[in-house]
């Protein structure tokens, strides 16, 4: 990712115009394109894409539930898909819980993910904020 396009994404992380979910997931995408050299748009298309861009973007989806503890529903939304391509996502990561440098990778990412700016807690309570703020509004 060129440095202007990290600039970008970092000011989308920042700007209070965004949604707490679209910081989580361009916060998420940023880390794994970077950790897998794609370009963080390659995880965000409609289309599955190559098999590597597919399979960084179940490791992003795996990481916005678990770490983020969003439903799958929530992650569905965020990524433009289903809550059961969410669900099938996590499950081929947890399916390879064997696979050393793919945790190794992991921990890496969900060490980030806790780092994140104004502290992933701050972005987790921010997301809890709207989700609450949403359901009193009904």
């Amino acid at each position: 990712m060129n440095r202007s396009a990290s600039s970008a994404s970092t000011n989308v992380l920042s700007s209070p115009r965004v949604s707490p979910s679209e910081r989580v997931v361009r916060f998420i995408t940023l880390c794994v394109a970077r950790d897998f050299g794609l370009d963080q748009d390659a995880l965000l298309v409609p289309t599955r894409g190559a098999p590597q861009a597919a399979f960084a973007r179940q490791v992003a989806i795996y990481l916005a539930h678990v770490c983020f503890g969003l439903s799958f529903a929530a992650v569905g939304r965020m990524f433009q898909r289903d809550r059961t391509t969410v669900a099938h996502a996590c499950r081929v990561i947890e399916d390879r819980g064997d696979d050393r440098d793919l945790d190794r990778r992991l921990t890496a990412l969900e060490r980030a993910c806790r780092r994140a700016p104004a502290g992933a807690g701050g972005l987790r309570e921010e997301l809890e904020h709207s989700r609450h703020a949403a359901e009193t509004e009904r």
